[in-house]
C-alpha cells in the first residue's frame, strides 16, 4: 500500500539566505600568457593554467530559470580572455585578483575561488601559482 504525505513544507516560499550556494566551474581552462617578473619573460607567452570555482544565489521561482538570469561560463572565460590580452602582466597574484574581481561583477555571483599556475615554471613541478578566494561584501 502507497502512502501520501502531505508536504506542508513545498508551498512555503524559499528565502535565498537557507540555501546554499550553487557553483560554476572551470577547470584546467589552459591558456597562452605573458606574465612573469623575470627578463627572459617579456615579450614570451607561458601556458597558464585557471581553475575557478564561482559560488552563485541559487535560482528559485522568484529569479526565474531564464537565460538571462544564468552565470555563464563562456562569459567568465571571455573576461579571463580580455584580461590577459590587455598586455604583459608580472605577477599571477595579480592575475588571479583581477579574475576574482571581473567574475564578482556578476549579480548572482558571491564568492570565488581562483587558482592560477603557471605549467612550465619549474622542471620538477607539474605547475606553481597562487589560489585565492575572494567573496563581496
Amino acid at each position: 500500500m502507497l502512502k501520501v504525505y502531505e508536504n506542508t513544507a513545498a508551498s512555503k516560499s524559499i528565502d535565498l539566505a537557507d540555501l546554499p550556494c550553487d557553483q560554476i566551474l572551470i577547470e584546467a581552462l589552459i591558456l597562452p600568457v605573458q606574465i612573469g617578473v623575470f627578463d627572459f619573460e617579456y615579450g614570451q607567452e607561458q601556458s597558464v593554467r585557471f581553475d575557478l570555482v564561482v559560488d552563485i544565489e541559487p535560482l528559485t521561482d522568484e529569479t526565474a530559470h531564464e537565460t538571462h538570469n544564468i552565470v555563464r561560463y563562456d562569459h567568465i572565460v571571455a573576461d579571463i580572455k580580455t584580461i590577459i590580452s590587455e598586455g604583459h602582466i608580472e605577477l599571477v597574484e595579480t592575475l588571479a585578483e583581477r579574475i576574482a574581481g571581473a567574475s564578482l561583477l556578476y549579480e548572482r555571483a558571491r564568492q570565488v575561488c581562483v587558482t592560477v599556475a603557471k605549467l612550465d615554471a619549474i622542471d620538477e613541478a607539474r605547475s606553481v601559482g597562487v589560489r585565492i578566494t575572494r567573496r563581496k561584501n
